[in-house]
């Protein structure tokens, strides 16, 4: 990891008090992120005799669960003698499960390397009235150090599901994506032990709250109010318009 610390934008809502009252965030299925591309792979199934056989029991278990396991092995069996696994059609009821599963029971937590990009704050920090956590990320840092670097392509990512590692399989499905997001800079955090879900992480990681340039005054009090309930002493910036060019500027608050 190359990056000191990773950014959040956000914007003042129902959960504001939660995430600055306590040390928490969450974690989103990808089925809730606004690219409809994310995390849907191209799938593609070349394995060997037993490999394949192996894959059809499990596709044709859960489409006749009524079954015994002979009947589905040799159905299964059935199917590689024919040749019918060379039919794309065999495969697509797979393919959908399996990104219907990562849809559903992955978490991520989509952080930034930049905390002044003017589209960001637009997109992600309510026209600007948002605001951006600045968290500590260093290779040794619990949590947030387990982020990783988006890569960006002009093509899906293409999984092998039989002969690419799994750890691959990961990096290919949940750290790629459209080349045209690529001024976000985005690292991720992955969860797929626990999936989505509200996560803990330890309090002294949030190391400022920046205010967008367009935040009203009371939400900056409201803000500094949670964090003050809290317990926790942190460093407020604020984003400004530069003056001569198309750029933004964090200053101490």
């Amino acid at each position: 990891m190359t990056v000191q610390h990773l950014y959040k934008y956000g914007a003042i809502n129902e959960y504001s008090e939660r995430l600055f009252a306590t040390p928490s965030v969450w974690f989103s299925p990808p089925s809730q992120l606004n690219d409809p591309f994310e995390c849907r792979p191209y799938f593609t199934f070349e394995g060997n005799r037993d490999q394949i056989i192996e894959t059809l029991k499990r596709s044709l278990r859960r489409r006749y669960p009524e079954s015994g396991n002979d009947e589905i092995t040799a159905q299964a069996v059935s199917y590689y003698l024919g040749g019918r696994y060379r039919n794309p059609e065999t495969w697509e009821g797979l393919r959908n499960h399996s990104i219907q599963h990562l849809a559903n029971n992955i978490g991520l937590y989509c952080l930034s390397s930049k905390p002044d990009d003017i589209l960001m704050w637009s997109h992600y920090g309510s026209c600007h009235s948002g605001f951006c956590l600045k968290f500590e990320a260093t290779a040794h840092t619990p949590f947030f150090g387990r982020a990783q670097e988006v890569q960006y392509s002009e093509d899906l990512p293409i999984v092998d599901v039989f002969n690419t590692p799994i750890n691959e399989q990961i990096d290919l499905v949940f750290l790629t994506k459209f080349s045209g997001w690529s001024y976000e800079e985005e690292w991720r955090i992955i969860d797929h032990d626990t999936g989505p879900g509200l996560k803990e992480y330890p309090s002294e990681l949030l190391a400022g709250v920046i205010f967008g340039t367009k935040m009203p005054q009371k939400d900056k009090n409201r803000i500094r109010g949670w964090i003050n309930h809290g317990g926790r002493e942190i460093i407020f910036y604020q984003a400004e318009l530069d003056e001569k060019k198309f750029a933004i500027e964090i200053k101490r608050a």
